[in-house]
């Protein structure tokens, strides 16, 4: 065989895998909008990637091309459509998965980017599909036209990745809030708790406390988001705004050194491996990193209420702040289970007692989500599908006697209270059991299949009690975003226009609503210095 005819085999078998490296390259970019786009780094990112996968479609195609220069020529229109295809739904995907992860602007721009790809997926196949149906050599028009698609769908990202500018901040001014007499607040956070299982245990009289809240105050679902990064949607609950915008994103920072001289990824593609070939080192990301919106225990303080804060995930005080932050490093004794959880709520109650000036004190209580991890699928079984198996008994028997010591235990915090209070049960996130695929394969691997879903990022559960609150009221439509601006309206605060979500107004009865009207204020920002 000719020379021409093995540049021709490595040409088409390399090509495809070029251009969906520079797309890979380019989605990388669109998820980490804080990378400088700039034409070094991105030229960077194309060769390393595009040269990996450009290696491995040539050894995917080599067995179906040696030696035979012509079969490689017809196939490269259809691998580069495919390359196409898969990038527009690399795209889509991602805008998706990460849809509160991005910012607005870099998100529509992917979406752009992903329908630019599918049309030039579309012509691909248009033009390969006559070729190969009529028989027909692809003459200079049609390689001419096949190359200037991939071209394009390369400069559509450029185009679109280049044109995002982050939105400028508008001036933090310190807003001027009246200060009262407000009730005390008390936030509860059990981590993984769901109505699926309250309702079915307080009906059945096992968890009168929490069935006394969903009798004597409001209640519902807390709709959640994907991908379940704890501190992310825990901060989310904090702040009253999505990850793309307090900064928090709860995983961990990648460096990618061929970038620059040290830049951070903080999201990756999903669904590639990419984590396993697309970069070398990773570290842990510490608790807080990058949060740049201020939570509700740095707001309080502010505005005269004294805050406190123990264990809740990525929990931190800009400096000179009245607010006591307790992590996870300064409670004593142990830290898993219940006794995790005992150790904490102790903690509180006592930091509260020795230091009664703190109006609102903010806990979340982890020992609940490896509970139901482990149990939640079978006491689903044995209390919706009737399941008489010993495996769903002790799963059963393991959860509803955890809801158990968590609700007596709480109980006692508030009745062990005084004056004006007001109570917020929540969860970033419940917990869902196995699909019937999932039961059927634990029952062929001889596993139990009793245990719980938390990946999914289930709806969790908001549960408010205390003065002004409606009686029986039921909360739809709730979202993780609602908390903070419901919460400062409980304590008679303004709610900032820059939260992303809303007064929960249908959690108040009537005459709470009559004598304290909605107010707004543009941000809550000012009063924070934040840390950089």
């Amino acid at each position: 065989m000719r020379k021409g005819g093995w540049l021709t085999i490595l040409g088409a078998g390399l090509l495809p895998g070029v251009l969906a490296g520079a797309q890979v390259a380019g989605l990388l970019f669109f998820l980490n909008p804080a990378l400088p786009f700039r034409g070094e780094p991105f030229a960077r990112a194309v060769l390393q990637y595009g040269l990996l996968l450009g290696l491995a479609g040539l050894a995917a195609q080599l067995p179906w091309t040696w030696g035979r220069p012509r079969r490689a020529r017809r196939l490269l229109p259809w691998t580069l459509t495919a390359a196409l295809a898969a990038a527009a739904l690399l795209d889509a995907a991602h805008a998706s998965y990460y849809a509160y992860y991005l910012p607005a602007g870099v998100n529509r721009r992917l979406l752009k980017a992903a329908l630019w790809l599918a049309v030039a997926a579309l012509a691909g196949f248009y033009t390969a599909f006559l070729h190969t149906l009529q028989g027909r050599r692809y003459g200079r028009r049609s390689r001419w036209f096949l190359g200037l698609l991939a071209v394009l769908s390369v400069y559509v990202l450029i185009e679109r990745r280049e044109s995002f500018r982050p939105r400028p901040e508008p001036p933090r001014r310190a807003p001027v809030v009246e200060r009262g007499e407000r009730p005390r607040l008390w936030v509860i956070g059990l981590d993984a708790a769901t109505l699926d299982a309250v309702l079915p245990l307080a009906a059945q009289g096992r968890v009168p406390f929490l069935a006394r809240l969903l009798e004597e105050g409001a209640y519902g679902r807390l709709a959640s988001f994907t991908p379940r990064r704890p501190a992310a949607l825990w901060t989310t609950l904090a702040t009253g705004k999505h990850p793309a915008r307090h900064g928090v994103l709860g995983g961990v920072r990648y460096r990618a050194r061929f970038l620059g001289p040290d830049p951070e990824l903080r999201l990756l593609p999903v669904g590639i491996g990419f984590e396993r070939w697309g970069v070398r080192a990773a570290r842990g990301e510490p608790p807080g990193a990058g949060r740049e919106a201020a939570t509700l225990w740095e707001v309080l303080p502010r505005l005269g209420a004294v805050s406190a804060v123990v264990g809740w995930p990525a929990a931190s005080a800009a400096p000179g702040l009245p607010a006591f932050v307790v992590g996870e490093r300064e409670l004593p004794g142990p830290g898993a289970g219940l006794a995790g959880d005992a150790r904490r709520l102790a903690a509180a109650a006592a930091l509260v007692a020795r230091r009664p000036e703190v109006e609102a004190c903010f806990v979340v209580l982890p020992g609940l989500a490896e509970v139901s991890r482990r149990a939640f699928g079978g006491w689903a079984a044995a209390t919706f599908d009737g399941a008489r198996g010993a495996a769903e008994a002790r799963a059963a028997a393991r959860l509803a006697g955890y809801y158990e010591a968590l609700d007596g235990r709480l109980a006692r915090l508030w009745e062990g209270g005084r004056g004006p209070r007001l109570l917020a049960v929540v969860s970033a996130h419940g917990v869902e059991a196995p699909g019937r695929s999932a039961r059927l394969w634990a029952e062929l691997t001889g596993g139990e299949g009793v245990g719980g879903r938390l990946d999914t990022a289930p709806d969790g559960v908001l549960m408010l009690y205390g003065d002004g609150v409606r009686r029986r009221s039921l909360l739809t439509g709730a979202r993780l975003v609602d908390l903070a601006p419901t919460l400062l309206y409980a304590l008679r605060l303004p709610v900032a226009r820059d939260l992303d979500g809303r007064v929960l107004t249908e959690a108040f009865d009537p005459a709470f609503l009559a004598a304290q009207p909605l107010t707004f204020l543009p941000s809550y920002e000012g009063l924070i210095e934040r840390r950089r």
